[in-house]
């Protein structure tokens, strides 16, 4: 977990039945290394959890990098981030109060029925409750797609469609098997919005498999719609996104690549890439 976290308890089967014993941590370098997402698409994820966003990560093979891409961007947190972490069934959401100052994010492992350690039914209610009330949360979910991310919670859990749409981000990750190697990437990012009693889904990046290319915040519309759901000014992701997208560019040509290494490098930087 980043440095700049602090957790008031805890996790319990963080990585879940994969890697209790030995988990796979990556660093986000390892994972532009590994194709997973451009520096860009990094940095835009950098100031998204640098304002608070929200994040659901979802696909549905186990295995995916769900968590490991969660936990790798985790090097983004804001100074001063309180983190919670849920623990499945039994969870009494003693959470602290929130603070003007810095984001407090709920840390669920994963939404789902498959073990006791997850969350599911009552426990997603209440998570999505929270959220709508001004709390962060970063979780994963079993599906491949946006919309079956929302639709989950909506049909299947019965979180109520205002209080998903309090959510900032859902982000599926693609398995995809190509010459005896498992690549996977970040298939596209979704902002969601409502109107009329439904969930409207921007999206603001997207992967295209046929030769391997992202379209990440391209269309000033685009721009304009993820700086709005941040909260922040189109001036400040214009310049902020270009400066550290530079930055971990630099990180990736040096090789800094070591989790140790490259929260030391996200700590020291001043924006000057």
């Amino acid at each position: 977990m980043a440095a700049a976290m602090r957790a008031v308890n805890q996790p319990q089967s963080w990585w879940g039945w994969h890697g209790w014993d030995k988990p796979e941590a990556m660093s986000v370098v390892q994972l532009m290394q590994a194709g997973t997402m451009p520096p860009r698409l990094a940095a835009a994820f950098w100031l998204a959890l640098e304002h608070g966003a929200s994040f659901i990560f979802a696909a549905d093979p186990p295995g995916s990098g769900k968590t490991t891409v969660l936990s790798a961007l985790l090097v983004f947190a804001p100074p001063g981030m309180t983190a919670y972490f849920t623990k499945g069934w039994g969870e009494t959401f003693e959470l602290p109060p929130q603070n003007d100052g810095y984001p407090t994010y709920m840390m669920v492992n994963e939404m789902s029925d498959h073990l006791p350690v997850y969350s599911w039914g009552p426990y997603v209610v209440r998570t999505f409750e929270l959220l709508a009330e001004g709390y962060s949360l970063l979780t994963t979910v079993h599906a491949d797609t946006i919309e079956e991310v929302v639709d989950q919670l909506v049909d299947e859990v019965g979180v109520a469609r205002e209080h998903v749409a309090a959510l900032t981000f859902i982000v599926p990750l693609a398995v995809r098997h190509h010459d005896g190697q498992t690549l996977r990437r970040v298939l596209d990012i979704g902002f969601l919005r409502t109107g009329d009693g439904a969930i409207d889904i921007g999206r603001v990046a997207t992967w295209n498999e046929r030769n391997d290319t992202f379209s990440i915040l391209e269309q000033a519309d685009e721009r304009a719609a993820f700086a709005e759901r941040l909260g922040i000014t189109e001036d400040l992701l214009e310049r902020e996104l270009p400066r550290r997208t530079a930055f971990l560019e630099r990180l990736l040509a040096d090789g800094v690549a070591a989790i140790d290494a490259v929260e030391q490098a996200v700590a020291a930087y001043d924006g000057d890439a």
